[in-house]
């Protein structure tokens, strides 16, 4: 009797064990379900909150099903740092193909959100190939933000293209008029793409991505000349021509800024400064660039710098160009003598086109 009665409470327990654990699948299910449509719709901040609903609900279960699906409400309300355990022991248990489709998804989307471009290279293979269109049109959405944080225009179109996602459409058009950006040797160049952004803007799929870009060109094209253009500075001049390098992605129209800040104040401390930055995105003409750098500014610091000798002044200088940009210098340099550098290309210095 005793037995008998020790083996009807476990079975009961067992049926309540699994009764529980499939009411949390039904419920996890269920906010996940409300999650893409909150996606779809573009609620963004909802729709996180419904994975972290996922998150929580999908502890009780016991299946693979369960740990991918904790795994992803995880990534999907950008508690990243915590799905990636659950991702690594998805990972080493999981043998279904489409669950394994789905933690490279989350894996993918946490990469993006940290600015890991390889990882996302790495994790999307399977997807980008996946039966299931869902699965695919997010992987080529995820695939398409990547590429155009390489400033790869061309690739980040396509893959727009291929992809279903609400806004899909209206980044693959921008993309194409960053393509645009890119090939620009002239600020008139530039005209027709703030137009056509501007008619962008106007959609709602385009509008966030259309008016980051166009910050960037306004700032350009403003300080285009004109019958009464505003008063410029040696410093403004550089930072456009940085702004069109380092946030449009635009060489061939940087170097064509660069060069033409050095000839505008070409008596400035920063006019061999701009020459060198115009020979990284403009190697063909370096041999006169180089010979103007000799001939007129032999002794600037950059210049010397340049061709690699010693020259305490060009703390000096970098540190005056930095506070008359307005870019904060944390106390003195270190002092360079006895230090070689690289040809003084000054580095990105904001802000960037594409945020993470």
């Amino acid at each position: 009797m005793m037995r008998e009665l020790r083996w009807s409470t476990l079975t009961l327990a067992a049926g309540l064990s699994s009764c529980a654990s499939y009411n949390a699948m039904w419920n996890a299910e269920r906010h996940a379900k409300d999650a893409r449509q909150l996606e779809r719709n573009g609620q963004t901040s909802e729709a996180r909150a419904q994975w972290a609903q996922v998150a929580a609900t999908a502890k009780a279960g016991r299946t693979d099903h369960a740990l991918v699906l904790q795994a992803e409400g995880l990534a999907y309300s950008d508690a990243c740092r915590e799905a990636g355990e659950l991702m690594a022991r998805a990972r080493a248990s999981v043998q279904d193909a489409t669950l394994r489709e789905r933690i490279d998804l989350a894996d993918a989307e946490c990469a993006l959100l940290a600015g890991d471009l390889e990882r996302i290279d790495a994790t999307l293979s399977a997807p980008l190939a996946s039966r299931n269109a869902d699965r695919r049109s997010r992987a080529e959405y995820i695939a398409g933000q990547s590429a155009a944080r390489r400033a790869d225009y061309e690739a980040a179109s396509l893959h727009f293209d291929r992809s279903r996602e609400p806004d899909a459409a209206g980044r693959a058009l921008v993309a194409q008029q960053q393509i645009l950006i890119a090939r620009a040797t002239q600020r008139s160049d530039l005209r027709p793409i703030v137009r056509e952004l501007t008619r962008l803007r106007a959609t709602v799929s385009a509008n966030e991505g259309a008016s980051r870009v166009l910050d960037l060109l306004t700032v350009v094209v403003a300080n285009a000349p004109a019958p009464r253009p505003p008063p410029e500075t040696p410093a403004t001049r550089f930072r456009v021509a940085e702004i069109a390098r380092d946030s449009l992605h635009a060489p061939l129209l940087a170097g064509r800024l660069f060069l033409d800040a050095a000839a505008a104040d070409s008596a400035s401390l920063y006019a061999p400064k701009a020459l060198i930055a115009a020979l990284a995105v403009l190697p063909e003409r370096r041999d006169s660039i180089v010979a103007l750098l000799d001939s007129r500014y032999a002794a600037s610091p950059y210049t010397r710098v340049f061709h690699g000798e010693q020259s305490i002044a060009y703390a000096a200088a970098e540190d005056s160009l930095a506070r008359e940009m307005g870019v904060q210098v944390a106390g003195s340099r270190a002092a360079v003598a006895g230090v070689l550098f690289d040809a003084p290309v000054p580095g990105p210095r904001g802000p960037r086109l594409d945020r993470p």
